[in-house]
């Protein structure tokens, strides 16, 4: 056994190229892993990600992505840009390995001899990705320098394109409008609703602002007229990694949600993605709709059904508790 191992680690040594240099950029782009890999498999896509003019893509392991920056150049020919795909795993990793074009320069011809790409999508929320673009095979000498140097500036300039590409026009404006709805949620509210059984449902919020309005967060209850027992923690903040408004929550048996925001009109939306005490994903919805008394509506939803619809379970009328005060106005 212990010359088994000796014999592969020396293999493994033999494959590892130690001295070659390594060029890693990266980008968070505001889209889900989901749509940038499903971009990935269509021409329209590629043109999208990358920035290029044409694109024709076969779309699996030894399959290849086509592409030129210039539109008088049919992608079929020998002056394309071809990445064969070596392998890849379904929304996190795809493996290219590139053919210069044939009047490509010397540097470029050199690193599509001897390298390979790998990219990785990192999901850091539902709705944003960590792209990262990792070129190997850059050895030394004045040719791979030149090479390493192009690429870093063009990858580079490729992320931006995808960003660009994915990232919502209104996004800010958004973002805004869901700040100016929290901050208009700060301070007590409750609500009191019949029960089938003749009984009272029964609810009540506290709702905070913290460090100028970059935090809230929630303690909810639940219960009738007898007994109130919290029943979540919520706390809303823009998430540093992506700059968008995120709610995180933990409920009283233990789950915990992750909840990216979305807003139209007077309704807000949070994809209440919940990871219920055994670990398994639900993705519930929860609605927000603000009255134009200052009270507002919330709608929770179950999972969707196969045709895209979803079934109520809970709608609440919030009214602000009398000792509450009055409400703090939107930032300006």
């Amino acid at each position: 056994m212990k010359i088994v191992a000796v014999v592969m680690a020396l293999c493994l040594a033999a494959l590892a190229p130690a001295e070659d240099r390594i060029l890693r950029v990266e980008a968070v782009v505001h889209a889900p892993a989901k749509d940038l890999w499903a971009a990935f498999q269509t021409g329209e896509g590629i043109q999208k990600l990358w920035g290029v003019a044409k694109a024709e893509v076969d779309f699996k392991p030894g399959g290849s992505i086509r592409t030129t920056y210039d539109a008088n150049i049919d992608v079929k020919s020998d002056a394309a840009i071809v990445n064969d795909i070596v392998t890849f795993e379904p929304e996190r990793v795809l493996v290219l390995k590139s053919h210069a074009p044939a009047n490509a320069p010397d540097f470029i011809k050199a690193i599509c001899e001897t390298g390979w790409t790998v990219l990785r999508l990192e999901p850091l929320t539902p709705t944003s990705t960590r792209v990262i673009v990792t070129g190997m095979g850059y050895k030394d000498g004045p040719v791979y320098d030149q090479a390493y140097e192009f690429f870093r500036e063009g990858n580079g300039f490729t992320l931006e394109k995808m960003k660009k590409g994915f990232d919502a026009p209104e996004r800010e404006k958004t973002a805004a409008a869901i700040a100016d709805r929290f901050r208009s949620m700060v301070g007590d509210w409750e609500f009191a609703q019949p029960r089938p059984d003749g009984g009272t449902f029964r609810g009540k919020t506290t709702f905070r602002s913290l460090f100028d309005g970059r935090v809230y967060f929630a303690a909810g209850f639940l219960g009738d007229d007898k007994k109130m027992l919290q029943h979540s923690h919520f706390t809303a903040a823009v998430d540093p990694r992506s700059g968008e408004w995120i709610v995180w929550n933990f409920d009283q048996d233990g789950s915990y949600t992750v909840a990216p925001i979305s807003i139209s009109g007077d309704t807000m939306t949070l994809d209440w993605n919940t990871w219920n005490s055994e670990g398994v994903l639900v993705p519930y919805q929860v609605k927000y709709i603000f009255q134009p008394d200052g009270a507002f509506d919330t709608h929770v939803l179950a999972s969707p059904n196969p045709d895209g619809t979803r079934n109520t379970i809970a709608k609440v009328h919030y009214v602000r508790s009398k000792d509450a005060g009055t409400p703090l106005p939107p930032q300006k």
